[in-house]
């Protein structure tokens, strides 16, 4: 298995994606199942919440975590990588156009972030479900996608080969490494770039909060997970690799979560050898040096 570990732009060792799941009220609801073809967004804006109190966390995230988000990043003069189910853009569309206007990338995260692994027998639907992402970020935001995140952080036999006929990229859904590398580990007809996840990289399992008897995330100290994601960022980056920080707008936007963020970027920006990019950034780097090898 093959890694990609250098050479990275400007002599730096390693890079650091912050990446950012912009889920809204579906981190905190059930996972729909998509029949037939995908909803549309007036069907969508008809459907009454089950949950106000679960549709208000996930506005918090779209109305005060994601825009402090974006100062964070524009003090920082940086750009990080927002995957979006296209379901919330046909929603809340103004909020995604000043996601986009703001100069950050913009990548697929299902429509009503399905859980793929529903659709091992149905690759019809789950390719309609992505056609869907693809006609609802060009024709409201102009954009077209070249990265995508699976909601569910899984796939099943069909989706590599799906994401790969529809034009995109790169993937970041999988967990077999610490660098990027080729889906054909897991596909051999595929052969896009894997920018591996893990859940300890991850702010929902430190914070994400359900009241009981559901499930229940014990509040970690800020200062523990700063220093186990710090930790991480620093031996992914002695040894070549990416960073992929995975934070949700509804999760990490509280002040106490958000000076995680900021002293992270500090402390990368101190070492001075390693390059924060949005994955679309660091995808087209990689691509361009392993063809030249």
């Amino acid at each position: 298995m093959e890694y990609f570990r250098g050479s990275w732009p400007d002599g730096c060792r390693g890079a650091f994606a912050l990446t950012f799941d912009c889920d809204v009220s579906y981190a905190y609801t059930g996972t729909p199942k998509t029949v037939g073809i995908p909803p549309t967004g007036e069907e969508l804006l008809a459907k009454q919440p089950r949950s106000l109190a679960n549709l208000s966390r996930g506005l918090y995230g779209l109305h005060v975590g994601l825009p402090r988000i974006l100062d964070f990043l524009d003090h920082h003069h940086m750009k990080g990588t927002f995957f979006v189910p296209s379901a919330n853009i046909e929603r809340y569309p103004d909020d995604f156009k000043a996601l986009r206007d703001r100069g950050q990338e913009i990548a697929a995260h299902g429509h009503q972030h399905e859980n793929l692994p529903d659709y091992r027998d149905d690759p019809a639907t789950e390719a309609a479900i992505l056609e869907t992402s693809i006609r609802v970020m060009d024709e409201i935001l102009g954009v077209r996608p070249i990265g995508y995140r699976s909601p569910a952080w899984d796939m099943n036999q069909h989706s590599l080969k799906i994401l790969q006929n529809a034009g995109f990229v790169y993937d970041s859904s999988l967990f077999a490494g610490e660098a990027p590398y080729r889906t054909t580990v897991h596909d051999p007809s595929t052969d896009m770039l894997e920018f591996p996840i893990d859940w300890s990289q991850d702010d929902a399992p430190y914070f994400l909060f359900f009241k009981p008897p559901i499930t229940m995330a014990q509040f970690h100290d800020p200062a523990e997970v700063e220093a186990i994601w710090q930790a991480d960022l620093d031996g992914t980056i002695n040894d070549g690799g990416v960073f992929t920080l995975t934070c949700h707008p509804s999760v990490i936007g509280r002040h106490h979560r958000m000076k995680i963020l900021d002293n992270l970027v500090a402390h990368a920006k101190k070492r001075g050898d390693i390059w924060i990019a949005p994955l679309a950034d660091i995808a087209n780097h990689v691509n361009s040096v392993w063809k030249k090898v």
